[in-house]
């Protein structure tokens, strides 16, 4: 790619691990230059050595912190012309009577507020420039009802978000969609397997596809989106969920087929 194009450098905001390190590996490959920015940032740090980038600390909480991170991406790397939202605050399942109220703030604060404090931080650059594309991370817990009683809500409101961006900033340049990942084989999730708060195989046996979807399935999502392939997308809601949400009604008729 040519660096003096505005299209150049891509950010990933929780690019140390899960699906923001495969997608910043995968938009590497394309050809990005990439900036891992990451709480951990000893985390994004070999992250970034590892698929050859470079790392920054963000935290998505703090406005002062997404403000400085994106006036350095632009004043140390170059003009950002692509961003992914990807960093959120995670939940496990649980009763709605049994939520902690601190924990709700927490995941409501993190995920609404610092998503839309990134897009607009990280946008007012592309706005500038007048091109640029975004890609937030939803969920389908946003789709349909799910013991995560703070997550899928917030992730929720990220969609709503994401169509209004898309339609405040189309005719100046900017396209924002949003990937919603299904059960995906996270290093959070495999430990939450692993104690035993979800089970794989059910989860599997939800699926149309019949297996779980890796972070790369969602990482190539979002670099489809982000590149001129996708030119004519904007506003759009894109599931990657391996068919969880169209295998939902089959459980009425005794499942999905073998």
């Amino acid at each position: 790619m040519d660096r003096s194009t505005s299209k150049n450098v891509a950010v990933i905001t929780g690019g140390a691990g899960g699906i923001g390190a495969a997608t910043a590996a995968i938009l590497q490959e394309d050809g990005w230059r990439v900036v891992i920015a990451d709480l951990d940032l000893a985390r994004a740090e070999a992250e970034a050595i590892r698929i050859g980038a470079t790392a920054c600390h963000i935290d998505i909480s703090s406005k002062q912190s997404i403000e400085e991170a994106a006036a350095w991406v632009e004043r140390d790397v170059g003009p950002c012309g692509a961003l992914v939202a990807c960093a959120a605050h995670l939940e496990n399942p649980h009763r709605p009577e049994n939520q902690d109220i601190a924990e709700f703030d927490r995941i409501i604060a993190t995920n609404i507020r610092g998503t839309f404090l990134t897009v607009t931080a990280f946008g007012a650059s592309m706005l500038r420039r007048g091109r640029g594309s975004i890609v937030t991370i939803g969920s389908i817990t946003a789709l349909n009802s799910s013991p995560l009683v703070a997550y899928g809500p917030s992730k929720s409101a990220i969609l709503a978000m994401t169509r209004d961006f898309g339609g405040a900033w189309g005719r100046r340049g900017i396209r924002v969609n949003c990937v919603c990942p299904g059960p995906t084989r996270t290093p959070a999730v495999e430990a939450s397997y692993a104690r035993g708060e979800r089970d794989p195989n059910v989860m599997t046996a939800q699926t149309a596809l019949g297996h779980l979807v890796d972070p790369r399935d969602v990482g190539h999502a979002v670099a489809f989106l982000l590149s001129e392939k996708a030119r004519s997308i904007t506003g759009s809601i894109l599931p990657v969920d391996a068919g969880t949400l169209v295998g939902q009604l089959w459980a009425l008729y005794g499942g999905l087929p073998a």
